[in-house]
């Protein structure tokens, strides 16, 4: 164990309440239910992370489960690109273009909806690359 780790495991077996001097890192958490037990364990902590994928099947807008947390490094996939977001910069819809740049369509203040991020980014694809703008496609894009 490294010096100042008090404590590795299950958020139900802390052994004590993190206070306002301790960094709480929770890592991976799963269903709803563990978000909110975490973020009830913690909320003392001076600072709290969660490293989290957010895969398995989960499906949330852009974020995580929990709103009152802010998401100060974020890079989601979606159709033809990306929703990317490195705290204190704005959110960015980024489209991949066929030679594997990455392009920033828009900036957003805001944390946008997936669906438009979505949107925009695929529409962009396919009105200025068309088909050849397929990573997955042998021959189309020429990236495979």
């Amino acid at each position: 164990v490294r010096e100042g780790v008090e404590w590795v495991g299950s958020p139900g077996r802390l052994p004590r309440t993190p206070d306002a001097g301790d960094l709480a890192i929770v890592v991976n958490p799963g269903p709803q239910d563990q978000w909110e037990d975490c973020d009830k364990r913690t909320k003392n902590a001076g600072v709290t992370v969660f490293l989290n994928s957010i895969s398995g099947g989960w499906t949330y807008e852009l974020g995580g489960p929990l709103e009152n947390f802010e998401q100060v490094y974020y890079l989601k996939r979606v159709s033809k690109g990306w929703v990317f977001r490195a705290y204190p910069g704005k959110w960015q819809a980024l489209v991949e273009a066929p030679d594997g740049q990455t392009i920033a369509l828009e900036t957003y203040d805001e944390r946008p909806l997936l669906r438009d991020v979505s949107k925009l980014v695929r529409e962009f694809s396919f009105n200025n690359y068309g088909l050849m703008n397929d990573r997955y496609a042998k021959g189309f894009g020429g990236r495979l």
